[in-house]
């Protein structure tokens, strides 16, 4: 399989599962690695909203009631061409402390 740069688009859900477009926001990364590097991505993305939460607690879906991404899955598995502008990355706030 040959290593393909994507974008990906990503949302954070808000608490009650819903989200806004306005807050879809887009990372570059090669299809060729795995979702852990995603995770750390959003959280520089999204600072200083999970400042305080190391990247491992970060959870991502692919779809908002989904089951949450395994971090050592390979983007590809899921994207092996670029997704469509429709695909989301769904990212779940962490709870309250």
């Amino acid at each position: 399989l040959k290593m393909a740069i994507i974008n990906l688009n990503c949302v954070l859900l808000n608490d009650n599962g819903t989200h806004s477009e306005d807050e879809i926001f887009t990372i570059e990364i090669s299809n060729d690695k795995k979702y852990e590097l995603l995770k750390h991505m959003v959280k520089e993305r999204l600072a200083p909203f999970f400042d305080s939460v190391p990247s491992t607690k970060i959870r991502l879906r692919l779809s908002p009631n989904g089951n949450n991404i395994k971090p050592l899955i390979r983007i590809s598995d899921d994207f092996p061409t670029s997704p469509s502008e429709e695909d989301l990355i769904y990212v779940v706030p962490t709870p309250k402390k």
